[in-house]
């Protein structure tokens, strides 16, 4: 929001907040605080780097005193999420540990591959079955299709997703026809 009000794509922030000379100091206890205090440190003359970079070191603030609290981070530290391609996070992130923080090649999805991998290993210990398709859905052939239902005043439209020309998914049935029913028994067109 604050790389918006400055009129500077978000892509642009972390490189421009690596050109400050001297940090802006930006509270940043919220996020509403943060852009007034933003705002007030621009009509005051501080130039736009400084403030990106004040602005990078108030989040990697609150995170410590909020999410980090009472943890003893130690090296080596992994930089992940969508964050973790701004590098004035970074720097701001390792002039606050005194630490190096690395940014691993694939740091946009680690988070969502790990927790796939402890959902893959919760379901093998507890003997589970899962309804995952497998990565093998990925070249499967969707297409989704909707009608309008005639059967009741609800005229419910109903939309339907197909996954190799056979139904998988079915919403939009407020009176509950389509609810529970085989697939291919009631596509009326």
């Amino acid at each position: 929001h604050q790389a918006a009000r400055m009129n500077i794509p978000i892509e642009e922030f972390g490189e421009r907040a690596l050109r400050s000379t001297s940090p802006t100091r930006i509270a940043g206890r919220c996020s509403v605080f943060a852009e007034s205090d933003m705002i007030h440190k621009q009509q005051l003359g501080h130039g736009i780097p400084d403030i990106l970079a004040g602005l990078c070191a108030a989040m990697v603030r609150n995170y410590l005193t909020n999410v980090a609290k009472g943890k003893d981070i130690q090296p080596a530290v992994f930089f992940q999420g969508g964050v973790a391609a701004n590098a004035g996070m970074r720097k701001s992130l390792e002039e606050a540990l005194n630490l190096p923080v690395i940014v691993p090649a694939h740091y946009d999805v680690m988070g969502a591959v790990g927790a796939a991998r402890l959902a893959q290993e919760y379901l093998e210990n507890e003997k589970r079955a899962t309804k995952f398709a497998g990565l093998a859905a990925a070249d499967s052939d969707f297409a989704s299709r909707s009608f309008e239902c005639q059967d009741c005043p609800n005229r419910c439209e109903i939309v339907q997703i197909l996954r190799d020309e056979k139904l998988i998914a079915t919403w939009g049935s407020r009176c509950g026809k389509y609810v529970g029913q085989a697939a291919e028994t009631h596509f009326k067109v």
